[in-house]
């Protein structure tokens, strides 16, 4: 499974989320540098509800439920999902990783979920909002909903070839430590990862 740090962003995002507005905790005659380190960094985000994947929501599955929609995995990853998992595990075991070519489903027990997937083979293909996620899908595309997280996507991300953006995840308007990462290669959308930190 991945591990990297969150962006700073997110870490702003929370603690701002809980300031009071600047209007009210700063005096008129501030000066406008001092009302800006109030304000989040990035205004952007997402509910999970938000996200479809071939037309479905992302939740929880049956593993029985997983191996009749894409058949045995590839391969798997015994015990690899350490830290940032979603599943509850049984005796604090880490979960697994079933791997379908560069797709992948974290699996605990009898349960499953979605980690991230590869929309480069046409075989997934992902929507948040009005953006559709697939093999077509551009950095430009993602930057008309979401332009201050893709800010992120214009240095290479650190640890792995190509650019990477995060769009924080909300859940009823309260941030959560989580984000749906885009992972572009040249411009063009090659992975979609819905990132956990540890």
């Amino acid at each position: 499974m991945k591990s990297f740090s969150l962006p700073a962003v997110l870490l702003c995002l929370a603690s701002c989320q809980s300031a009071p507005s600047a209007e009210k905790a700063i005096p008129a005659a501030t000066p406008p540098s001092q009302t800006t380190a109030a304000e989040p960094k990035n205004p952007e985000h997402i509910e999970a509800n938000m996200v479809t994947v071939n037309g479905k929501p992302h939740e929880h599955l049956t593993t029985q439920l997983l191996i009749s929609q894409l058949g045995r995995p590839d391969s798997i990853a015994k015990g690899a999902v350490e830290c940032g998992g979603e599943l509850e595990t049984v005796n604090n075991a880490n979960a697994d990783v079933w791997y379908y070519g560069k797709t992948c489903y974290e699996v605990a027990g009898t349960q499953a979920v979605l980690s991230s997937f590869d929309v480069t083979t046409g075989k997934f293909q992902g929507k948040v909002g009005k953006l559709v996620l697939n093999q077509n899908t551009t950095l430009e595309d993602v930057r008309r909903y979401y332009p201050v997280s893709a800010k992120e996507a214009e240095t290479p991300a650190t640890g792995r070839p190509g650019e990477e953006m995060g769009i924080p995840f909300y859940h009823n308007g309260t941030p959560v430590d989580a984000s749906l990462n885009l992972i572009f290669k040249n411009g063009r959308l090659q992975e979609v990862e819905f990132f956990q930190p540890c």
